[in-house]
């Protein structure tokens, strides 16, 4: 999906569409997939995920970007995603999924403790700090086979002499899976 089609607010962080594309690869989705993503933003990753799988749980601590992610899950008429407000470490404790992805959290380490004692089968993780990469890995590593890839996606412009190529952030995606 195009990222024009979702709603969208200056301050609320969206997964661009070809980090979707690569992060929903990763997660190697299937219908029975019951999944949980932390830091919903704007609920780009949940629309694209529940279209794919049986379940997801949509959280975030910012209500701004709940109210968001309700907004998008209701314009593509999504009926299998729960927006949840509120401390992911405090509500993955109550719930039941087998894969995960994290597209922000300001509680890495303990987010990917819950994961793991909850016997996550896959998790997925985007993230732009290159210490929190390192973390991640380093943790996930003693418990998952572990793999990264540091995506680097550029647009190309008009501009008088003819096309340049603007690029964004780069993201490390990471895959942790059993």
């Amino acid at each position: 999906m195009d990222d024009e089609e979702f709603i969208r607010e200056k301050d609320i962080p969206m997964t661009k569409e070809e980090i979707r594309a690569i992060s929903l690869y990763k997660l190697e989705l299937n219908k029975n997939d019951i999944v949980v993503d932390v830091g919903c933003g704007t609920g780009a990753m949940s629309v694209d995920i529940a279209k794919r799988v049986k379940k997801v749980y949509a959280i975030d601590v910012n209500k701004k970007a709940i109210e968001l992610t309700k907004k998008n899950i209701e314009k593509f008429n999504i009926k299998n995603c729960e927006v949840i407000h509120g401390n992911a470490k405090e509500i993955l404790k109550n719930l039941n999924f087998n894969k995960a992805f994290i597209g922000g959290t300001k509680n890495i380490e303990e987010i990917l403790k819950i994961l793991v004692q909850n016997d996550t089968k896959i998790i997925v993780t985007n993230t732009i700090i290159l210490e929190n990469t390192l973390k991640i890995l380093s943790f996930l590593e003693n418990f998952y086979d572990c793999s990264a890839v540091l995506v680097n996606i550029s647009y190309s412009k008009k501009i008088t002499p003819g096309h340049m190529f603007l690029c964004r952030n780069p993201i490390t995606i990471i895959k942790a899976k059993k």
